[in-house]
């Protein structure tokens, strides 16, 4: 009987493989990001079309939450049974009399999102009129505001520049409190967590709940100590850094990565309450004494909306680079890695770990492999791709009848991700532009994660990534230009010695210019000085 998933988010390559062992096949895995870019008349067509055994994981115990949801769309395939995964691997048999059950749930639900939706209007309206207020920075203790739904993301950039941001503040001796909805990965036992619950049951629309969960972040907070400052990583819909620090009196410092609605509207789906999302974005860019961002196309952008120039600092993103140091891994221990994928000793390995997004190019990469196959075979290269998201199920069919060239390994845990680099010989980060034509934003923490393990780096000379690897520390090709990165591939991959020559230098790069330590001063520096401290 043929098996299919509905889940909430991409599946981590430990429970795809386990799913698949059960099932004795592969399995179909849908997620809702996908299914919620449908149509519902085409939701509704998708839904029908699948037969079989329906299995609903939980990898995260947190995403409880959109049980009732995914219930629902199972209720409404033709499976034969249904079956809910637990995160610790136990199958309970579900039902669509109680996917239908929960209907109750999600009325109750959308009911309460509509008045926080409500409230949400009235908290925006009033902190829009607020001014600022100027307060001075006093002490060393940082409330950090995680309040992003991250379901189920465990591993990636995000993730990375959390732990690195938290950790490199409890390094210059900050007493530092993780405030986060989602569990945190890679972070100091230094650092307190404390846990931020989401909504118990999600109502519809989805993105209506960020609002509900928001309305409960200050509750949340209240009875811990007064922090010298509130670090906020920006998200969809939040402004809770903004409540905090007024209520606190104490300074905002807003880590802004890009607009979220611009996100959105390019590279997914338009928001419903769009106009909500940019006051909630407006509000806190406001409320902030210091915003920081990753680019100097951010920093010229936050110009353009409004914020002075003197309360926005940059700073590209950063790495640990103890974690990364290619030197803390035994040869045997990347045999080990090479061998659990098939990937013989003596092949030239070229790895590309991330997010399968649109921004990534990791569809460009998976045409290049298909049309250096043949290349690859005669030379003894191997491609292993690490990560999942939108772009995996184009990757996967690019790929199909490719398996003694490339290897899709699925999401793994972001501490084994130095092994992964350390067992690789060269590294490529494939970014793509703007498909609106705006200028490229980002700074991919993964070229710096690249950077510290010493390896070969190919990667698209797209603004910062062209910028930070200049000076003969990469490869750069065109962004999106299969044969020019081709070309960079054969380049690295036919010369050991080359590969040797460009990994030392972009380790010394990034010891000297790129570690969190460089980013967290320099966002200290600023916030001592708009603060008059």
């Amino acid at each position: 009987m043929r098996t299919f998933v509905l889940a909430a988010y991409p599946l981590s390559g430990a429970l795809r493989a386990q799913l698949e062992r059960e099932a004795g096949a592969p399995v179909e895995i849908l997620v809702l990001p996908e299914l919620r870019r449908l149509s519902i008349p085409g939701l509704a067509r998708r839904l029908r079309s699948l037969e079989g055994r329906c299995l609903v994981p939980l990898e995260d115990p947190a995403s409880e939450a959109l049980l009732p949801i995914l219930e629902a769309l199972a209720a409404a395939t033709r499976a034969r049974t249904i079956e809910i995964v637990r995160a610790d691997g136990t199958h309970v048999r579900g039902s669509r009399l109680r996917g239908l059950g929960h209907l109750g749930a999600l009325l109750a639900a959308s009911a309460d999102s509509q008045v926080s939706l409500r409230a949400a209007r009235r908290d925006l309206d009033r902190l829009l009129r607020e001014p600022r207020g100027d307060t001075p920075l006093t002490g060393e203790r940082v409330l950090f505001l995680n309040a992003n739904l991250w379901f189920g993301v465990k591993a990636g950039g995000s993730i990375a520049h959390v732990a690195g941001v938290a950790n490199a503040l409890v390094d210059r001796g900050y007493e530092l409190v993780l405030a986060t909805a989602p569990d945190p990965v890679g972070v100091t036992e230094a650092a307190t967590v404390r846990p931020l619950r989401p909504p118990r049951t999600y109502g519809l629309p989805v993105e209506s709940n960020l609002y509900r969960f928001g309305r409960t972040v200050d509750r949340q907070l209240r009875g811990l100590p007064r922090p010298s400052f509130v670090y906020q990583r920006h998200s969809i819909g939040s402004y809770a850094g903004a409540v905090v620090a007024r209520r606190t009196g104490v300074p905002l410092v807003l880590e802004y990565n890009g607009s979220e609605v611009w996100v959105a509207r390019h590279w997914g789906r338009p928001l419903r309450y769009e106009r909500l999302a940019l006051d909630a974005e407006a509000a806190s860019l406001h409320h902030a004494s210091l915003v920081v961002t990753v680019s100097r196309t951010l920093a010229d952008e936050l110009v353009e909306r409004g914020v002075e120039r003197d309360r926005v600092v940059w700073h590209s993103n950063g790495v640990d680079a103890d974690r990364f140091d290619p030197a803390g891994f035994s040869v045997e221990e990347r045999r080990a890695l090479r061998g659990r994928y098939g990937i013989p000793d003596d092949a030239v390995l070229v790895t590309f770990i991330g997010t399968f997004g649109q921004w990534h190019g990791v569809d460009v990469l998976a045409r290049t492999i298909r049309r250096e196959a043949e290349w690859a075979r005669r030379i003894g290269v191997r491609f292993l791709l690490v990560g999942d998201g939108l772009k995996m199920p184009e990757v996967r069919a690019e790929l199909e009848g490719l398996a003694d060239v490339a290897v899709l390994a699925g999401l793994v845990p972001q501490d084994d991700a130095p092994l992964y680099l350390a067992a690789s010989d060269v590294l490529v980060s494939p970014h793509v532009p703007n498909a609106d034509g705006s200028p490229f934003f980002g700074s991919p923490t993964k070229l710096f994660e690249y950077m510290a393990a010493g390896k070969a780096i190919v990667a698209s000379d797209l603004d910062q990534i062209g910028d930070v690897l200049r000076d003969g520390l990469a490869i750069l090709v065109r962004p999106g230009d299969e044969a020019d990165l081709a070309r960079g591939l054969h380049e690295a991959a036919e010369s050991p010695s080359l590969r040797e020559e460009l990994g030392a230098r972009a380790r010394a790069r990034v010891l000297e210019r790129h570690t969190w330590g460089h980013h967290v001063d320099a966002v200290l520096e600023a916030l001592a000085r708009v603060t008059g401290s």
